[in-house]
């Protein structure tokens, strides 16, 4: 049965709701978060988000890796949203200094050779790069899985 919300309910969520951990909202209130946030938009509470601060440790992590790691990597190692450190080195002034992964000539070849027995997947694993990107240069290649000889079978008319 649905818990109905009491006019002292909705105050100590307006109260709360903006600024308070969302752990000590769900315990102060006894509800889920998800009921919790439908009535603060139901009711026009909004939360509001408060930048967690960036720790001299966090810089000098951000200094050492950022030029030369992913931000995938530095977000994974320092618990953060890519977003959040691509603002912050932005604003510390870094540049990345590994070059953008170009395609070789040596892996066009070999994606050439492949595709027509291989998945991307697969390809993708032997070259060190995602499916993702593979599938992509496959079809800038214009490659296809059939010979220009072999054709599909056709159906026939039922």
């Amino acid at each position: 049965m649905r818990k109905m919300w009491t006019k002292k309910d909705v105050e100590l969520l307006r109260k709360l709701y903006p600024t308070a951990p969302e752990k000590e909202v769900v315990r102060r209130l006894g509800r889920g978060w998800y009921s919790i946030v439908n009535k603060a938009v139901r009711s026009g509470i909004k939360r509001i988000r408060k930048a967690s601060e960036w720790s001299e440790r966090d810089i000098r992590i951000i200094k050492k890796m950022f030029p030369s790691h992913s931000v995938r990597e530095i977000s994974e190692r320092m618990g953060r949203g890519a977003g959040a450190i691509r603002r912050k080195a932005l604003k510390m002034g870094l540049e990345k200094t590994v070059q953008p992964n170009y395609w070789t000539d040596k892996e066009y070849k070999l994606i050439r050779k492949l595709y027509p027995r291989k998945t991307a997947r697969q390809i993708a694993d032997r070259l060190g790069r995602t499916a993702g990107m593979v599938r992509k240069k496959i079809w800038d290649m214009g490659l296809k899985k059939y010979n220009v000889g072999h054709q599909r079978k056709q159906r026939g008319k039922r």
